[in-house]
């Protein structure tokens, strides 16, 4: 039976310790737009109902970013607002027009507004959607999620091991204070 309860309790720290390490990493590579960049993908959570019906609130996307060649005119993309004047941040919009300005800059005009390629994330066409899987990122990475679901259990863990040392040294002490009883009795 201590042997089943050692696995379990195994298994729910391996899996606290995966999930305090992927949370972690997420918070880490925030941008500032509050999206998460990995190299070329970017995880980006729905808060908003703002583009129903193709994305709900609480899903996650994870957009990847191709080259601006593979970029066509007409085709949906995801951007950032680089005005950052307003709570929206990230849009969907189409490509009206693609202007090469160099081998590495492109400026694309989209629904009217012109977008340097810095600001692009990836096309609607590379998108995977994971609904509902944002909610639970959202918690996980927010900051009173961090508290509750990462600090929290590493802070009762510290003071359990602390607990588990002294009681150890507590019960040292007693079996050498009950080895010189005996040992003056004799």
């Amino acid at each position: 039976m201590e042997k089943i309860k050692g696995f379990f309790i195994n298994v729910i720290i391996a899996i606290w310790f995966v999930i305090a390490l992927f949370s972690t990493i997420c918070l880490l590579s925030l941008n500032d737009f509050g999206t998460m960049v990995f190299g070329k993908n970017t995880l980006m959570i729905m808060d908003s109902d703002e583009l129903e019906p193709d994305y709900k609130e609480g899903d996650l996307l994870m957009i990847k970013r191709g080259s601006d060649s593979k970029i066509e005119v007409g085709e949906k993309v995801f951007y950032y607002n680089s005005a950052m004047n307003s709570t929206v941040l990230v849009y969907l919009g189409k490509v009206d027009n693609k202007e090469p300005i160099n081998k590495s800059e492109v400026t694309y005009t989209i629904e009217n507004e012109r977008v340097s390629s810095e600001y692009i994330i990836g096309a609607e066409k590379s998108t995977k959607v994971f609904h509902g899987m944002g909610t639970l990122l959202g918690v996980i990475t927010s900051q009173w999620g961090f508290l509750f679901f990462i600090l929290f259990p590493m802070l009762f863990a510290i003071i359990y091991e602390v607990m588990m040392i002294i009681d150890t040294s507590k019960k040292e002490k007693e079996l050498e204070r009950k080895e010189k009883e005996l040992d003056n009795q004799q």
